[in-house]
């Protein structure tokens, strides 16, 4: 039982990537998260109601320890593709690669990514999706950033953390 459902969480992430992999490289636009858990649901399903049940018969019982496993690895996998995707610090950590001799001076990395643009790029984001809101030249955190920074500061309390972002 334990081994079927390692075996059918495993194959169904393996599917998972598969499947990844071609959409991602047969779009274009939008290739975030919601895309991800979408293709994540339909090989979770493909693989545990076709496959599965063709060759080892119904799992249902097994259901309860084969999906939270599966989804598991979809959430440090969406970790990895969001830390890769938005990651600014490995960004200019690539760059420095790039680079000759692997360094950069402050003004050549400004010129790839200039601080101002980016904060501003930011905050256009969070206004846009209702994060915060622009009034008189100030901005003001709406309800729901309310309510995500004190989570995010009773977490830093709980974990300790100091630095962080």
């Amino acid at each position: 039982m334990v081994i079927n459902s390692l075996f059918i969480s495993f194959l169904s992430f393996s599917i998972f990537l598969f499947l990844h992999i071609i959409i991602w490289r047969l779009i274009d636009g939008y290739r975030g998260i919601i895309l991800i858990l979408l293709s994540s649901f339909v090989a979770f399903i493909f693989t545990n109601y076709i496959l599965a049940d063709y060759f080892l018969g119904p799992l249902l019982p097994e259901i309860w320890m084969t999906a939270p496993l599966f989804y598991c690895l979809i959430m440090l996998y969406a970790h990895l593709y969001v830390g890769i995707l938005r990651s600014v610090s490995i960004r200019i950590i690539e760059e420095l690669y790039l680079a000759d001799n692997f360094s950069m001076s402050r003004d050549q990395i400004d010129e790839i990514y200039p601080t101002k643009e980016m904060i501003l790029s930011r905050l256009l984001l969070l206004e846009k999706s209702g994060w915060i809101i622009k009034k008189s030249g100030k901005y003001k955190c709406l309800n729901k950033a309310i309510a995500t920074v004190r989570i995010n500061l009773f977490l830093y309390k709980v974990y300790r953390l100091n630095d962080t972002g």
